[in-house]
């Protein structure tokens, strides 16, 4: 299968999911040694879940079944407020296991995470949703948008207790609310989608996190797609730093730009 081939069947599976409004719920449960627990709860409008084998916690439960280092302690389905829920609790013996589940299953919603001890008092953890933005063609582009446009104001939900306290906490999508040892985080969904969404967790000892810089994509008429932070836009010309460099772009030279 080439790779328009392939990005189209991933984009038709996740307008698959995400028209239905799949909302999740995570709840998250690490240990020092980075072990711990989690709990994954999906829900679909029912009637949409009606006949929809992949949508059980059955097949959950198989998809989790051959990754080692993880173990399935319950599964069950309920419905609640028009929504067919899935429910699965499982423990885990290293973040790196969770790693393993592939993307394009339902567990895959979960993310990369990694949970490292840095030798000083100090533990970092960062939990990574969605994928690099991969090169598309204009056509792949426009199915991007036409999924996003389906998205509304979906939002997935994440709460995670950590074995120390939290020093500080950020996202670069998203809302993060943290407490001493227990952090929520909600992205909407719409805003990681074709691309990624970072949080990064400094516990135990240490210094509060610096800021990263937002990025956008300035698309110029020849083609070009430029990458960094819109510092100034005025209609004579642009302003976009690009690592420690700044570039001045002419205005009329702009196609669009995305935020």
């Amino acid at each position: 299968m080439d790779h328009s081939k392939k990005f189209m069947s991933s984009l038709l599976t996740l307008i698959i999911l995400f028209t239905g409004c799949i909302e999740y719920e995570e709840t998250l449960i690490l240990k020092v040694g980075g072990g711990g627990s989690i709990t994954m709860a999906y829900g679909m409008p029912a009637e949409m879940a009606k006949g929809d084998d992949t949508f059980s916690a059955d097949k959950i439960k198989s998809d989790l079944a051959g990754i080692e280092g993880v173990t399935v302690v319950s599964t069950k389905d309920f419905e609640k407020e028009g929504l067919k829920w899935v429910e699965t609790n499982a423990r885990f013996t290293s973040l790196e296991n969770l790693g393993n589940i592939k993307n394009d299953q339902l567990p895959g919603f979960a993310g990369a995470m990694t949970f490292t001890d840095n030798n000083n008092g100090s533990y970092t953890f960062t939990k990574v949703l969605g994928e690099k933005p991969k090169q598309t063609t204009s056509a792949n582009d426009k199915d991007m948008m036409m999924m996003k446009n389906m998205m509304g104001d979906v939002t997935w939900d994440y709460e995670i207790t950590f074995p120390v306290k939290i020093i500080d906490a950020m996202a670069d999508k998203g809302e993060v609310q943290a407490g001493r040892k227990k952090l929520s985080w909600s992205v909407p969904l719409i805003e990681f989608i074709g691309g990624q969404a970072t949080l990064t967790v400094i516990l135990g000892k240490g210094d509060k996190l610096t800021p990263q810089p937002v990025l956008q994509t300035v698309i110029l008429k020849n083609g070009e797609k430029i990458r960094g932070e819109v510092m100034s836009l005025n209609k004579k010309s642009c302003i976009v730093k690009v690592g420690k460099k700044r570039e001045r772009i002419d205005r009329d030279t702009i196609h669009s730009i995305e935020f």
